[in-house]
């Protein structure tokens, strides 16, 4: 019954124009991306040399698709995705139908959640795909592996980004404040995700931030290796789960 009830939510979200905005953002941020990585701007390059010491166009591509086209999407299509979470059925006075049925509160919150997580990571996926296809035919020395590898890790701080916006809906109640927070506090966590490259005193502390897990793969593009992906990926399941479990013992409080 759970599986069904994820899998018709998550077609009833793919039919949303919501759903059809956020891939729209996401495939254009796949078209532009030969271009800009072909002609890059003079701060991402002078960046690029003092973070990574290098000018190789591989590692620019790397850069410049993770931090100004992934980070700045998944903030936004998070909010989009979860923002309003079981704000619009109180609103309209579903929930209170929805919750008379065999489901708890919290139950229905995990569901949706993890409804848009799966929506997420489609539309993340899909895009990296069509990316990969695209820059693999004009950029030289692509690296495929370490492009998918680091997709693998920053997948779960998309993840972190619908959970966020979530439990911000449910703890705010009020559909456009619930979405300014999330997307204020994540636009904040994206602009201190690199802090730890260029001020290293702070990488210990920046460990904390979800978006600076989702992009360490960053910090191995000379060696990388499958024990690089486990400790992101572990400490964003960690913070993800504690998110949904904050989120699931509101929603159990919730007045209907």
């Amino acid at each position: 019954m759970k599986a069904r009830f994820l899998w018709l939510d998550m077609r009833a979200t793919f039919s949303e124009r919501k759903t059809w905005l956020a891939a729209g953002m996401l495939a254009y941020a796949a078209l532009a991306m030969p271009v800009i990585a072909a002609r890059p701007p003079e701060h991402v390059l002078s960046a690029l040399k003092g973070w990574f010491s290098t000018s190789d166009p591989s590692i620019l591509f790397m850069f410049i698709w993770t931090d100004l086209a992934m980070n700045k999407s998944i903030t936004v299509i998070g909010v989009v995705l979860a923002g309003s979470l079981l704000i619009r059925e109180k609103e309209t006075g579903q929930l209170a139908v929805l919750l008379s049925k065999p489901v708890s509160p919290a139950a229905y919150f995990l569901a949706r959640t993890l409804s848009a997580c799966a929506v997420m990571g489609v539309l993340y996926i899909g895009a990296h795909l069509a990316t990969a296809l695209l820059v693999s035919r004009s950029l030289p020395g692509f690296r495929p592996a370490l492009f998918f590898a680091s997709m693998t890790v920053h997948l779960f701080a998309a993840f972190f980004c619908v959970c966020f916006s979530a439990l911000m809906s449910v703890l705010i109640q009020k559909r456009a404040l619930a979405a300014l927070v999330s997307l204020l506090v994540l636009s904040l966590l994206v602009g201190l995700a690199f802090i730890g490259f260029y001020n290293p005193a702070w990488s210990g502390l920046s460990a904390f931030n979800p978006l600076t897990q989702g992009i360490s793969m960053l910090g191995h593009v000379d060696d990388p290796r499958p024990s690089h992906m486990v400790g992101p990926i572990a400490a964003l399941l960690g913070m993800n789960a504690a998110v949904l479990a904050l989120g699931a013992l509101r929603a159990r409080h919730l007045e209907v």
